[in-house]
């Protein structure tokens, strides 16, 4: 696990867990694109961001790295406006704002329970949704508290939800895993 971001140890610890060669994963909020060509080392990944700099900033590092993905300018919201070859088995959100972006353009709480609740009918029956939430500012704050009510409304014997916090750093990253009952 990474010491100094855990969260995203803990989120590729889950993703090697689940995915195979031949699976397809949605990076909905490719951001800087870290996570997208991790991921494309793994399987098929499609990523989406609503920034170009975003797109550019994941294209030129998946061309460094000699990594394949299919890149959208696209909002996590229209995830299901995608021709997709199969379902996908993972779907990644990687929340809050575009690392040394613009701060004011940063996910909304309206848009990802959009996108999540369209996710969770689009992933494969053994499938999972990632979610990596900033709660360091106001905005993350509301989205964090918002998914958590909401995937605890999820059906038991449907869906098998983790929520990971670190309780001594109430501002850092939190994840959340919601991953078909199937997979138990």
């Amino acid at each position: 696990m990474e010491i100094f971001s855990p969260h995203l140890g803990l989120a590729k610890n889950y993703w090697k867990g689940l995915l195979k060669k031949g699976d397809l994963v949605i990076d909905a909020t490719c951001g800087n694109g870290h996570d997208t060509l991790y991921l494309a080392g793994i399987c098929s990944v499609i990523g989406l961001d609503i920034q170009d700099r975003a797109i550019r900033n994941t294209e030129i590092l998946l061309k460094k790295h000699q990594k394949k993905g299919a890149l959208y300018r696209l909002s996590h919201t229209d995830i299901d406006t995608l021709l997709l070859p199969h379902a996908p088995r993972l779907i990644v959100y990687n929340l809050g704002y575009l690392p040394q972006g613009d701060k004011s353009i940063t996910t909304r709480t309206e848009t990802t329970l959009e996108s999540v609740t369209k996710g969770l009918k689009l992933v494969a029956p053994t499938g999972a949704l990632s979610i990596t939430c900033y709660p360091g500012h106001e905005e993350g704050q509301r989205e964090e508290k918002a998914l958590e009510e909401w995937a605890a409304t999820l059906p038991s014997h449907q869906w098998s939800v983790c929520y990971h916090k670190w309780i001594n750093r109430p501002r850092s990253p939190s994840f959340i895993w919601i991953g078909s009952a199937l997979q138990m």
